[in-house]
C-alpha cells in the first residue's frame, strides 16, 4: 500500500518507500508499521572483518543486513573458528536476542556491511502487533535452523563433499562470483586451510571454480552439484 504527497501543482505522487521494505521480515508490513520501526531503529555501518558483536555480550538487539554480509562465528574449544551462518542482504541475526541473555555466537562483518539494529524489547513489541513481521520473521529464523541441519548432516561427509556444500550455499548468497578467500571457506566447511587449498586445486583442474585472490568464480553450480552428489 502507498501513500500519496501533494506536489505544489496539486498533484499526487507516491510517497518515499522506506529503504526498511527491502529487508525480508518488512516486506509485507503495513506503512504505519513502517512508520514505527523508523523511529526505534538504529543503522551502524561496519567494516570488513569488524566485530559487531561478541560471543556472551548481553544479548539487546536485533539485528537485520542492509547492506553486505555478515556472518555469525563460535570458538571452538580447540581455537578453530566455525562459521555457523552467513547473512546477506535482508537477512536477520542475532536471533539469540529474541531470549534475551547473551549472544551465543560472535558476529562478524564478512564485506563492508550496513546493519539494523533494534531494541529487543521494542521488536518484541513490533511483532506482538504486527502479525505479518511476526510471521516473516519466523520463517527467516526456520530458514537458518535449516541451514544449521543441513551443516550438521554435512558434518560426517568428506571434505570435499563439505567445501562443495559450502560453495553451493554461498553462490545462493553471493552469486556465481564469491568474495571469500579459502581460509573463510575453510571455516565454514569445518576443515583446514591447506586442506581446503588442495582441494580447490583438484577442482580448478576440472574446470569447475577459477581462483583470483579474495574470490573465485564458479564455472558451473550444476557441475559442482553433481560431483558432490557422486562423493
Amino acid at each position: 500500500m502507498l501513500t500519496m504527497n501533494k506536489t505544489k501543482f496539486g498533484m499526487t505522487r507516491p510517497a518515499p518507500k522506506s529503504v526498511l521494505s527491502a529487508i525480508e521480515a518488512f516486506k509485507n508490513a503495513p506503512v504505519i508499521a513502517l512508520q514505527e520501526i523508523e523511529r526505534v531503529k538504529v543503522e551502524k555501518k561496519f567494516a570488513k572483518h569488524d566485530s559487531i558483536f561478541l560471543e556472551d555480550d548481553a544479548a539487546e538487539y536485533v539485528w537485520f543486513v542492509k547492506e553486505g554480509h555478515v556472518k555469525e562465528v563460535i570458538h571452538s574449544a580447540d581455537g578453530k573458528n566455525l562459521t555457523l551462518s552467513m547473512v546477506g542482504e535482508g537477512g536477520v541475526f542475532g536471533t539469540e536476542a529474541f531470549t534475551g541473555g547473551v549472544y551465543g555466537c560472535h558476529g562478524v562483518a564478512e564485506t563492508d556491511a550496513t546493519v539494523l539494529a533494534f531494541p529487543m524489547q521494542a521488536f518484541q513489541g513490533l511483532m506482538g502487533r504486527y502479525p505479518e513481521i511476526a510471521r516473516a520473521v519466523v520463517v527467516q529464523i526456520s530458514k537458518l535452523l535449516r541451514r544449521s541441519k543441513d551443516t550438521q548432516t554435512f558434518a560426517q561427509e568428506s571434505v570435499e563433499k563439505r567445501l562443495l556444500h559450502v560453495l553451493i550455499e554461498m553462490v545462493g548468497e553471493f552469486g556465481t562470483t564469491i568474495p571469500l578467500t579459502r581460509k573463510e571457506i575453510a571455516e565454514m566447511a569445518g576443515t583446514t586451510v591447506e586442506t581446503c587449498i588442495r582441494t580447490f586445486a583438484h577442482l580448478e583442474e576440472a574446470g569447475l571454480i577459477a581462483t583470483e585472490r579474495g574470490r573465485f568464480t564458479i564455472r558451473s553450480v550444476q557441475d559442482l552439484t553433481n560431483r558432490m552428489q557422486k562423493n
